[in-house]
C-alpha cells in the first residue's frame, strides 16, 4: 500500500496527472488502520482475489476488527453492486433496490458508515473517529487536493468526503469489468460448450430452471449487459444456519432462538418477513458460501436446494448418510416460513441438469482482461 501512496501523493504534485477520487477511494478500502483497533479494511471482508467478498473460508460470517466479534449475515460480493437502485416500490416485484441483504442504505454513499461504525465490524464509536484515522493516514493530504483545504478538520465534511471517495471507487470499471465468458458470448467474441449450452437452456425455461425470472440473462433495451438479477427480495425458505457466530455474540440477547427478518426490519412491513435482497449471479463460482447467513457451503448444494426444495436433497448431512443415496431427505425448515416463495424449489432437476447449470454458471465469472 505504501508504494500505491507515493504514487498517487506524487500525482498530486503535477499538473497533467491529478488524482481522482476513485483512485483515493481505493486506497481507503485497503487501508487496515481505519477500523478500532487498527488492523481491519473493508478489503479484508471484500478481497479482490476473492471477487470482493470475505476470503475467510472458516465461518460463513465475517469477523470484525475485534477479536471473536460476529455479525449475523454472509458479507456479499461488491461487485456490480454500483448498478444497485435506490429502494423503490414495483407494482409486480414489490420492494426494489437498495443495498446490503435488507436495503437499508440507498446510496453506496449511504452504506459506507454501515461497516465502520458497526461494533461488530470495524468497530468506530462515530463519524469523527473514522475522520481522525483517515487525518493520520499517509494519504490525508490528497483529501485536501480533491475535496478542499481543511476537508478532515471537519468531522461532517471529512466524513462525507470518505464516503464520497470510497463510493467512486466501488464504481470504478475495476468493480464492474463486465468481463466474462458469457460477455463474450454475447458480443460474439466467444463459445459455450455443450455443457454450459445446456446449462443456459435450463436456466431461461420457465418449465425446467426459470432462473431469468429473477435473474435476468439478456441485455437491456438500452445494450446495457445483464446484470443477472431484479434487484427485488425474496424468501426462498433459506434454513436456519447453526454455526452462525452471531449467536454466541453477548450482543444477541436472544442466542441461538434469533431470527433474522430481512427486508421487514428496513420496510416494517410483514409482507417483507425473511425476504433478502436477490444478488446478482455474476461471479456466482467465486462467491461461496451463499444465502444471507451463509447456509450453503458450495454452488451444487446451493442449487440443488434452489431447484429440488420442495423435493429434498442426496445430500442433507446424516439423514443421507444414514439411509443412502438413494434416498431423498428433506431439508431442513426454513428460517421463516411463513413468506417462503413458492416457485422456487419446484423443480426437481436430475444431477445431470443440475450440473449443466453449474456449468453454465460458471461462465459469468469475470477472467483479466
Amino acid at each position: 500500500m505504501k508504494a500505491a501512496v507515493v504514487m498517487l501523493a506524487a500525482a498530486c504534485s503535477t499538473t497533467t496527472a491529478a488524482p481522482t477520487k476513485a483512485q483515493l477511494g481505493k486506497l481507503v478500502f485497503e487501508d487496515p488502520g481505519l477500523s478500532n483497533p487498527a488492523g481491519q479494511a473493508c478489503a479484508d471482508c471484500h478481497a479482490a482475489r476473492t471477487a470482493f467478498r470475505d476470503p475467510e473460508d472458516e465461518h460463513s460470517q465475517s469477523m470484525g476488527a475485534i477479536a471473536g466479534r460476529f455479525g449475523a449475515r454472509n458479507a456479499p460480493t461488491l461487485l456490480y453492486a454500483q448498478f444497485v437502485p435506490a429502494p423503490y416500490d414495483d407494482a409486480e416485484l414489490g420492494s426494489v433496490g437498495g443495498l446490503f441483504w435488507d436495503g437499508r442504505a440507498a446510496t453506496l454513499e449511504d452504506q459506507v458508515a454501515g461497516p465502520l461504525l458497526n461494533p461488530l465490524e470495524m468497530n468506530n464509536s462515530d463519524r469523527a473517529a473514522v475522520v481522525d484515522r483517515v487525518r493520520g493516514a499517509s494519504y490525508a493530504p490528497v483529501f485536501s487536493e480533491i475535496f478542499g483545504a481543511g476537508v478532515l478538520d471537519d468531522s461532517s465534511r471529512g466524513f462525507d468526503a470518505i464516503a464520497q471517495a470510497l463510493a467512486a471507487y466501488e464504481r470504478s470499471p475495476e468493480l464492474a469489468p463486465f468481463a466474462s465468458r458469457y460477455d463474450r458470448y454475447l458480443a460474439g467474441t466467444d463459445t459455450l460448450s455443450a455443457a454450459e449450452l445446456r446449462g443456459l437452456a435450463i436456466f431461461d425455461d420457465p418449465e425446467r430452471g426459470d432462473c431469468a425470472r429473477c435473474h435476468p440473462d439478456r441485455p437491456g433495451a438500452d445494450g446495457q449487459p445483464p446484470m443477472f438479477t431484479t434487484f427485488a427480495y425474496a424468501n426462498i425458505g433459506v434454513p436456519r444456519y447453526p454455526n452462525n457466530k452471531f449467536y454466541v455474540q453477548p450482543s444477541n440477547a436472544d442466542g441461538d432462538r434469533y431470527v433474522d427478518h430481512g427486508l421487514a426490519v428496513t420496510t416494517l412491513r410483514t409482507s417483507d418477513d425473511g425476504k433478502f435482497r436477490i444478488p446478482t449471479l455474476r461471479n456466482i463460482a467465486r462467491t461461496a458460501p451463499y444465502g444471507h447467513n451463509g447456509y450453503f457451503a458450495n454452488l451444487p448444494y446451493a442449487l440443488e436446494f434452489i431447484a429440488n426444495r420442495e423435493a429434498g436433497s442426496y445430500d442433507v448431512a446424516t439423514c443421507s448418510r444414514a439411509r443412502g443415496a438413494q434416498v431423498r431427505c428433506p431439508w431442513p425448515d426454513p428460517e421463516v416460513p411463513a413468506t417462503v416463495d413458492a416457485r422456487v424449489g419446484q423443480r426437481t432437476l436430475s444431477p445431470d441438469e443440475l450440473a449443466d447449470l453449474g456449468a453454465f454458471l460458471r461462465t459469468l465469472t469475470d477472467e483479466p482482461k
